[in-house]
């Protein structure tokens, strides 16, 4: 799918909502006792604006790999919120 410039920068920014909301998900979190779980619950943020990065970079030219990065961020959101919550 194919859609302006301006309106993918919408979709990134979207995306990247999530992350001002992951210090309150980082308190609920009590039951990561090794150091691996907890570099990697913390490097989550990092993670997502990078892809949203990336994604805005390449989407000029090559917009099917753009929207794959946005799609691995928001599958790694469900993830993650599963890993935490449940």
């Amino acid at each position: 799918m194919i859609i302006s410039e301006r309106n993918f920068r919408i979709v990134v920014f979207l995306t990247m909502l999530p992350v001002v909301l992951w210090p309150v998900m980082i308190t609920h979190v009590d039951h990561f006792d090794t150091a691996l779980e907890r570099f990697v619950l913390l490097m989550m943020p990092v993670f997502a604006v990078g892809c949203g990065f990336l994604a805005r970079r390449v989407y000029r030219e090559r917009p099917e790999v753009a929207w794959m990065l946005v799609g691995i961020v928001w599958l790694s959101y469900v993830s993650f919120t599963c890993l935490v919550y449940m």
